[in-house]
């Protein structure tokens, strides 16, 4: 790590991919950046690691891209990024779903193989008549994507869609106020096409029955066209790539260094502190990739000035679920029932809808669920260069897991004294016995195993607060003009003139899409340009 600088245009609080994103494009656009970061390498959630067993390349968090790679930021500066070895590659499912009794769904890339399996599961004019419904939604929607939801043109582009709709048979409120579950009992049949939708939502900060997330789980679905990329080697490589094309443009990024506050002078954020009281002063703008708890909990502290208000909207912050992970290094390739499943992509084993709002349910009641809902994805279906030759890796996310569990819904002792050793290792075993069901043997293959709880991301990242790995819930009282807070409306801007906010906790919210990096840094450069 060199010496932090004096002074820079744009000073970072965080590194992570989003972070990254903004200082590419304000490197580009003639700025000096710094980025300091409390967690030891760059990247925020995006890392991959050998995790005790050698030659094993594990995602230790995020793993798929679709976003990114469906998005502005890789089509700007994908070319830059490749030259730093960045590349992606994608499995022929996008995803799938399997139960217990052997019934599974697949959505391979191709259209027309996954037309075919529509017509196997009857499902063709169900998935037909929901995309008839909302195609004409999504241009909007993802162009809504590309920016702050505060502009007067991202106002009147909200209120489009729901003025513009009314006679639609999916008029876009209901989108933007139902829930997922019903979306997919509405328009799909089979459990298995249920099985393969519902769960989408978890992975962007809402649950199955939350509002919005039924547009969470239309826009999850309306990606599976271009499949679930991810990076060859590991996830992890695209923060590797992003660090060395920020270094390469000038900017400096600063690891295991904590800031202790955002320094405010005459109302204006002017730079930052250190814990150990080094100060960086910054030209034009201080950027925090961090939650709005921590914000003007913390950042903001002694600044005078700030509306109680404001303070008792960032502290009442929600935060609904955690992540339970476990890392699987596999001696073999594992298989499941239905060898189909076996192409790669993102699988999501479960035991129906019912199932699945269950195991939320509990997991928000503070209980391990009795039978957890699990999304799979062995990235050496695809990459072999994941691990050594003929092995494995494997990832299985739980998203229904309880922040701090406070007991047991299967009626074990095991929760009562929250994420203790004892209870992620029997809540681990739960979840392995609940894969071999889908794919036997699984346990037979393992050499060795990683498991990362909800308190491990705590302990981790403030930016996860107790353990939620979307760094906050999702659902639509959280969600687009209200997200961090409402007083931000969907904007980047806080209460301090030169102070930016970005990351999972801003719009559009969680998962790995340098969307608001990208936002921040446009907004920057059309501030700084016009003044």
């Amino acid at each position: 790590m060199t010496d932090l600088p004096r002074q820079v245009d744009v000073v970072f609080i965080g590194a992570g991919h989003n972070a990254l994103v903004a200082a590419a494009y304000l490197l580009d656009a003639g700025r000096s950046v710094c980025l300091v970061d409390r967690m030891a390498k760059p990247g925020g959630w995006v890392r991959t690691e050998e995790l005790g067993a050698p030659g094993f390349l594990h995602d230790r968090w995020s793993s798929l891209h679709p976003a990114f790679v469906g998005g502005p930021v890789w089509a700007e500066l994908g070319p830059q990024l490749s030259r730093h070895g960045l590349e992606y590659v994608v499995a022929p499912l996008a995803g799938g779903s399997s139960l217990p009794d052997g019934r599974t769904a697949i959505a391979p890339v191709d259209p027309e193989a996954f037309a075919t399996e529509l017509d196997r599961l009857g499902e063709s004019a169900g998935w037909g008549s929901l995309f008839s419904s909302i195609g004409p939604y999504l241009p909007s929607l993802f162009g809504l994507l590309g920016g702050g939801l505060d502009s007067a043109e991202a106002k009147a582009a909200l209120a489009a869609l729901s003025s513009d709709t009314r006679t639609s048979t999916l008029p876009f409120d209901r989108l933007l106020t139902g829930n997922a579950v019903g979306l997919v009992n509405d328009y799909f049949r089979t459990e298995e096409l249920r099985s393969l939708a519902a769960p989408w939502p978890l992975h962007l900060g809402a649950g199955p029955e939350d509002p919005a997330s039924a547009l969470w789980v239309a826009v999850a679905l309306a990606t599976f066209a271009g499949g679930n990329p991810t990076p060859v080697g590991g996830s992890g490589r695209l923060a590797e790539a992003l660090s060395a094309l920020v270094t390469e443009w000038g900017g400096s990024i600063h690891c295991g260094v904590d800031v202790d506050e955002v320094l405010v002078r005459d109302g204006r954020a002017v730079g930052i502190r250190t814990s150990d009281g080094a100060t960086v002063t910054a030209g034009e703008a201080v950027v925090a990739s961090t939650t709005p708890d921590r914000l003007y909990g913390r950042l903001l502290r002694n600044v005078p000035g700030i509306s109680a208000e404001l303070r008792s909207q960032a502290g009442a912050y929600r935060y609904r679920r955690g992540c339970f992970q476990i890392n699987l290094a596999l001696s073999g390739r594992p298989h499941f029932r239905d060898s189909r499943l076996d192409q790669g992509g993102a699988i999501n084993l479960g035991r129906g809808t019912d199932a699945l709002v269950n195991s939320v349910r509990q997991a928000e009641a503070g209980l391990l669920p009795e039978h957890p809902s699990i999304s799979w994805h062995e990235p050496t279906a695809v990459d072999s260069t994941r691990a050594p030759e003929g092995h494995a890796v494997l990832r299985l996310q739980v998203l229904d897991t309880p922040l701090s569990p406070t007991g047991d819904a299967a009626g074990s002792s095991y929760g009562t004294r929250g994420w203790d050793s004892d209870t992620a290792e029997a809540f681990a075993d739960r979840v392995i016995a609940e894969a071999e069901l889908h794919a036997p043997g699984l346990t037979g293959l393992t050499v060795r195993r990683h498991l990362t709880s909800p308190a491990d991301l705590a302990r981790q990242s403030p930016n996860a607060g107790p353990g939620d790995h979307a760094s906050g819930d999702n659902s639509l009282e959280q969600a687009f003009t209200r997200r961090p807070v409402a007083a931000h409306g969907g904007g980047y801007r806080t209460a301090v003139p030169g102070l930016w906010q970005t990351g999972a906790a801003t719009w559009p919210g969680p998962g790995v899409n340098g969307a608001s990096g990208r936002n921040v840094a446009q907004k920057l450069i059309s501030v700084t340009s016009s003044s």
